[in-house]
């Protein structure tokens, strides 16, 4: 197992894909800090604190950008093992289909959980940069392992609704399908964000979940963890079964 992650390792490192998505995860940060400045100025009463900066950078990753951002990447170093004709030199050493899946799929896990690591380390770089300007409230060791925990949590969250995408693009060989599927999905994240059905969405009951925000929802908080478990082990069940229908020529 250890040597099909080395292999995942450096077939994305050849690519300089990862450095591409790393340098991607600057956005959201960025994005978040431009318009906290830009408010401080227009209003100089408002106070900046590094809850309310986690907090907007949250809910842009977790409705939006990152469900996006890691469907590209996972049908990325998926879909390049057929057109890159890579499956049918790797089943040549003695390697099951299912070790092989198993091992794209921890992959594809440690990657989600290292983008939320990036982006929680970006923000709070960001945040001790723009003390030096600005003050900053709540910034201590206690709010910093707070949100440290909190992105670590969103990504098994995150990773758990990404499975289906898997399976799309196992079933499809490529990425446009996924991409599309994504994109719609975001699309009515941002619309149920705030509804009270949101809590039966898996993509958006991720960031309720996370966030504390169900106990106005009309969805209970087992509810909705029900409902994401249920739909990541139908990904990874069906995606394993596609892989193992798969002929690989």
């Amino acid at each position: 197992m250890l040597r099909l992650l080395q292999c995942e390792y450096i077939k994305l490192k050849r690519s300089k894909f990862l450095l591409i998505g790393i340098l991607g995860t600057l956005i959201v940060p960025l994005f978040v800090y431009v318009k906290a400045v830009i408010n401080y100025f227009s209003n100089p009463e408002i106070i900046m604190s590094l809850f309310s900066l986690y907090d907007d950078a949250f809910m842009f990753l977790m409705l939006l950008f990152a469900p996006i951002v890691l469907t590209i990447l996972y049908a990325w170093i998926i879909s390049r093992e057929y057109t890159d004709g890579t499956l049918k030199n790797i089943f040549v050493i003695p390697v099951s289909q299912i070790t092989f899946f198993c091992g794209k799929l921890l992959f594809l896990a440690i990657l989600t959980f290292m983008f939320m690591l990036i982006s929680w380390l970006e923000i709070l770089v960001l945040a001790f940069l723009c003390n030096c300007f600005i003050p900053i409230t709540e910034l201590n060791i206690p709010s910093i392992l707070f949100f440290l925990i909190k992105m670590l949590s969103g990504g098994i969250l995150l990773f758990a609704t990404q499975t289906p995408f898997i399976y799309l693009t196992i079933r499809t060989r490529g990425f446009v399908t996924p991409l599309i599927a994504i994109a719609a999905v975001s699309l009515i994240n941002v619309v149920l964000s705030n509804s009270e059905i949101a809590g039966f969405y898996p993509w958006s009951a991720s960031y309720l979940l996370i966030n504390g925000r169900l106990s106005g929802q009309s969805c209970s908080k087992e509810i909705s963890i029900s409902i994401i478990l249920i739909m990541c082990l139908l990904g990874i069940i069906t995606s394993l079964l596609r892989f193992k229908k798969e002929e690989i020529k």
